[in-house]
């Protein structure tokens, strides 16, 4: 993964990311670029891409995929707002949609991506071992709390 962004001056009373863009690519193939200056998510493929700009706007290239139906053999995931979801978990005593582990991985990406703009290099993750590969520097972050900035790095824009 490759990550880069500003911070605001140390003298701030921020001291979150102003703007950043990230590219991360998974073992599996996927790639994935993440950049805080747009107000929508895309995704894009080897075959095409899709835009989704929230609440109501949705695209694609191919626009067939927008009409592509899930096989009964596919995941079907219900439709349920964030709420709902956890309510109905807790009347259940069931799982949500989104267990633990689920929401670790999707919150490691973040962390990840401060860490890679902190150390100002491309970083390799191994998800198994939860550690950077070959990175002192930046393994040195997994027990730290990341508070500001040193002087000097982070602002690798």
């Amino acid at each position: 993964m490759e990550a880069r962004g500003t911070y605001p001056p140390a003298d701030s009373f921020w001291n979150v990311l102003v703007d950043f863009e990230a590219e991360y690519r998974y073992a599996n193939g996927v790639r994935l670029y993440y950049k805080t200056d747009r107000p929508y998510v895309h995704f894009e493929g080897s075959d095409g891409w899709i835009l989704a700009k929230y609440p109501k706007i949705l695209q694609a290239d191919p626009a067939a995929v927008l009409d592509s139906k899930i096989r009964d053999d596919e995941i079907h995931f219900p439709f349920k707002t964030d709420k709902q979801d956890f309510t109905d978990a807790v009347k259940t005593r069931g799982r949500t949609l989104e267990d633990a582990e689920v929401a670790h991985r999707a919150m490691s990406i973040c962390h990840l991506t401060n860490v890679a703009i902190q150390v100002g290099q491309r970083l390799e993750w191994d998800p198994a071992k939860e550690r950077f590969i070959k990175n002192d520097a930046a393994n040195t972050f997994l027990s730290a709390p990341i508070l500001h900035p040193q002087p000097g790095k982070g602002d690798n824009s």
